[in-house]
């Protein structure tokens, strides 16, 4: 196993450690370092020589939450481990759900990092266990799936609403998931329909309920 790994981080202290970790595990080779999404997307347009890929979450530009979609949608062989300071439930599960195959804070240490690295590369999943006071997004999610499930949501509609339980408005969605704000103004008015509910609280207190 060689496998070619990039890194999509803006800081460059934190992104410099990684390709030095990078650098001392054998099977891995250091491709660049990108300091956003933009960087990143511009460059893989005209090489396509990138086995796995270490992004960070925000960033300037274009942060990690819009690069998940693109990548699902045109490079779904390149694996994603997601390295973030915002390590919460809710956070792993969005990132799940846009293709990634794992997902671990920047404040965990090597061994778990080398642990998700290894996952990934072998086409498995790592999503690091948090702590007990992060572990309410948890429970969110298992009414997310239930919700998924009873109400047969397609994927698309899942990342909308999860998107939406975000706080996010129709033009911030849209720019995410790379559609048009018309389809996404559909998607929603769709989504509302399906489950019944009327606005965003109305969404909530339906997951409250589940």
């Amino acid at each position: 196993m060689n496998l070619s790994v990039a890194i999509v981080d803006d800081h460059e202290l934190f992104a410099g450690g990684l390709k030095l970790i990078l650098d001392s595990q054998p099977g891995f080779h250091f491709i660049r370092h990108f300091r956003n999404g933009k960087e990143w997307i511009d460059y893989l347009e005209a090489n396509l020589n990138v086995d796995l890929l270490v992004l960070d979450l925000q960033m300037p530009l274009m942060n990690g939450m819009q690069v998940l979609p693109y990548m699902r949608r045109n490079h779904p062989q390149i694996g994603i481990l997601v390295v973030s300071g915002n390590h919460t439930s809710a956070n792993m599960e969005l990132c799940k759900n846009l293709g990634a195959l794992g997902f671990v804070g920047k404040d965990s240490n090597l061994s778990v990092f080398r642990d998700a690295l290894q996952a990934v590369a072998t086409g498995k999943t790592y999503f690091q266990e948090i702590s007990k006071d992060q572990q309410r997004p948890v429970r969110d999610y298992g009414a997310l799936t239930k919700l998924r499930d009873t109400y047969q949501l397609s994927p698309r509609e899942m990342e909308i609403i999860q998107l939406i339980l975000h706080q996010l408005e129709t033009k911030e969605i849209a720019e995410k998931l790379h559609l048009s704000p018309l389809t996404v103004k559909t998607h929603r008015k769709n989504i509302f329909a399906k489950l019944k509910v009327h606005n965003v609280a109305g969404l909530h207190g339906l997951l409250r309920d589940l």
